[in-house]
């Protein structure tokens, strides 16, 4: 069995991580294809293809015949035309769940820099501020604490419930909204009006589709507090970025955490990248712990076995 990785650069680091799960599944070939690079050629007499970020659309489904099974080594799968797969009976799998660890401490990591501003500090101690001061210490910014405030929760997967357990371990109230909402102890469901009204911190965490596109928008962040934060660990569309910059410049709402923006990497232009904006930016890097990225590797490897078996599993088409 042939067995193509098409962007295999987006997952090792300098080889840190063990690819021998799939290789050991068939004749392996790892493949360091970019984002304007043509798929159809490296994967063409593969039976299963894997990929990270790499688009597979109709065009280039309907130009691999051999082409049994689509591994998308991530959770989200919007890069795969999963309905053309089906139609022409190709499966394509995922892997949910490996990053809640991950993305959970990151989503914190975000949180905790904007209540405590200690990416703020960093830059003026960097600065000799702290070497000017004529006090112990600086108090250029007001530091919030996470206790008794709410945080609410836009999806409830594995990422949303490890949020939430967090969450309460600082003793955060939580609100969800979500349609696989599982009930727990200072966990509440409410609908998306309410959540973002009552909201200290509102965290996406679900996946884009046609329904989630656009979700948080000039009317959504007009219902949050001015004091309130919002962090996106999930995907970029699902916030309307000129909306959100015009939010933050305006006074609307009182910071922003983003590890994903909808065209990654992003132009200059893009308005959330103007000076000025309270705004923590990072470059889509929430999941990339060495464990989490060898999880990906070992759950894909056992995808391919499943289907080797004749009994797939993890099919999102």
């Amino acid at each position: 069995m042939n067995i193509v990785f098409l962007d295999s650069d987006t997952i090792s680091l300098k080889g840190d991580v063990d690819f021998s799960p799939l290789s050991r599944r068939g004749n392996f070939i790892c493949g360091h294809l970019t984002a304007k690079d043509n798929p159809v050629d490296l994967a063409r007499g593969a039976e299963v293809v894997v990929t990270n970020k790499i688009v597979l659309d109709k065009k280039a489904i309907s130009q691999l015949p051999e082409l049994k099974l689509i591994c998308v080594i991530a959770t989200g799968f919007n890069n795969v035309d999963v309905k053309a797969a089906g139609a022409s009976k190709k499966y394509v799998s995922n892997v949910p769940g490996y990053a809640q660890y991950s993305v959970s401490q990151h989503t914190f990591a975000l949180i905790l820099n904007l209540f405590t501003s200690c990416h703020r500090y960093l830059r003026d101690v960097e600065e000799g501020l702290w070497s000017k001061s004529n006090t112990f210490n600086l108090l250029n910014y007001p530091g919030l604490e996470l206790y008794k405030k709410t945080l609410g929760i836009i999806g409830f997967g594995a990422i949303g419930r490890a949020v939430a357990d967090l969450a309460l371990a600082f003793g955060m109230d939580v609100l969800v909204y979500s349609r696989s909402f599982v009930p727990g102890k200072g966990i509440n469901s409410t609908d998306l009006e309410t959540l973002l009204k009552e909201s200290d911190v509102v965290s996406i965490h679900c996946p884009l589709t046609q329904e989630t596109t656009n979700l948080i928008s000039a009317r959504e962040l007009k219902l949050m507090k001015n004091s309130s934060i919002l962090i996106n660990t999930a995907r970029g569309g699902i916030v309307n970025e000129a909306d959100l910059a015009r939010a933050l410049k305006e006074g609307q709402i009182a910071g922003a955490g983003l590890d994903v923006l909808s065209q990654e990497p992003p132009n200059q232009d893009n308005p959330l990248l103007a000076p000025g904006l309270n705004a923590i930016i990072t470059p889509h890097c929430a999941w990339s712990t060495r464990e989490a990225r060898q999880r990906l590797v070992d759950i894909t490897g056992e995808n391919i076995l499943a289907y080797q078996q004749g009994k797939p599993i993890n099919l999102v088409s």
